[in-house]
């Protein structure tokens, strides 16, 4: 008899969050766990993905209304009784306030919850996930330093997981030395940052190189304007390539050079572990769970002051890049992957209904 549970989250754009959830529900036993996906907004891009595996997927176009607040809580209550649903896997913070109130009408179901960040988005929403811990049953995060008292005590650390194979076909190397962004368009991720990165390796003699931005908006941002102007602004329209959403990641990470991410804050970004799983060099901020990925041994970690300076390096010394790269490929073998995550996910979920 399989576990029946219900994965509720924010909604389901292209975006890291979405992926792992994606890869997970893809590598859980079927034999054993039936997954269902709820997505609480308009964002629809991975339903059919998560349908062509088989899943059942829901798109509630939840508003900010009080009336659409109240219709959400009450289709995902019924939706619990019609399914027999015995978890209720939250992921993100939106679907907390649902568990709420699913768990005070269904004190038997179990409340697991995976934030997907360090930075939950207010010291609000910090003091509203800590009161909430009594009403959830397990608490999972990336790695042991993103555990702060808005958790769990026995809060499950279970690191990111990817599918290796994609990333490690032959694929020939784009004739421009190219710097990679993978990621929506907000401030979190800071891609208004690299048009004066393209600035300052002009200006200190590198030619012949790019820097592509992938990524589009979605409901929590939407910074294409304001990139556009800071490309203008840095005269770099010639190095910079914006490229929207794309479904071709593997095959974009194999044919740059390397991944950049200067981002503010973050959990265990997928794109960071699909770039090394690809053989690329990282540069990236020091931010969450990426100093437990990546150290001087398997990649670079910059401050944004030295970030610039730290891309230059990686062009300018490109055998210590490659070293660091190959590195960090085999960690993200070993160490990553997502067979492993899902075999964690399981041990959890067979534990809460015993």
């Amino acid at each position: 008899m399989s576990i029946n549970i219900l994965h509720l989250i924010t909604g389901l754009p292209i975006g890291g969050a979405e992926k792992v959830l994606l890869d997970l529900c893809a590598n859980l036993d079927k034999d054993t766990i039936k997954n269902h996906v709820i997505g609480l907004n308009d964002e629809k891009d991975f339903t059919d993905d998560f349908k062509d595996i088989g899943i059942q997927v829901e798109n509630l176009n939840m508003t900010k209304s009080p009336k659409s607040l109240i219709q959400t809580a009450s289709y995902i209550n019924r939706y619990i009784d019609e399914h027999n649903i015995e978890i209720l896997h939250t992921h993100m913070f939106h679907p907390l306030i649902f568990a709420l109130i699913s768990k005070l009408k269904h004190p038997k179901l179990k409340v697991v919850f995976t934030s997907h960040n360090v930075d939950i988005g207010s010291k609000l929403r910090e003091v509203i996930t800590y009161a909430l811990k009594p009403f959830r049953d397990t608490d999972i995060v990336f790695s042991k330093d993103m555990i702060t008292s808005m958790y769990k005590k026995d809060t499950v650390v279970i690191p990111n997981g990817i599918d290796i194979a994609p990333y490690q076909k032959e694929v020939e190397k784009n004739e421009k030395f190219t710097f990679i962004s993978i990621g929506v368009l907000r401030h979190q991720k800071n891609q208004l940052f690299l048009p004066s990165t393209a600035a300052y390796l002009k200006d200190n003699g590198v030619e012949n190189f790019e820097i592509a931005i992938v990524g589009g908006a979605d409901a929590s941002g939407d910074m294409r304007e304001e990139i556009a102007d800071e490309i203008k602004k840095h005269g770099v329209e010639n190095e910079i390539n914006m490229m929207g959403s794309r479904r071709d990641i593997p095959e974009l990470l194999q044919k740059a050079h390397c991944f950049v991410m200067p981002s503010h804050f973050e959990g265990l970004p997928i794109a960071l572990l699909e770039a090394g799983a690809a053989g690329l060099s990282v540069v990236s901020t020091p931010v969450g769970a990426i100093p437990s990925v990546v150290d001087a041994e398997s990649g670079y970690l910059a401050k944004l002051d030295e970030f610039a300076k730290v891309m230059l390096e990686v062009v300018t010394n490109p055998k210590e890049a490659e070293k660091r790269a190959k590195n960090l490929q085999k960690k993200i073998g070993e160490e990553f992957s997502i067979k492993s995550m899902a075999s964690s996910h399981e041990d959890i979920y067979k534990r809460l209904v015993s």
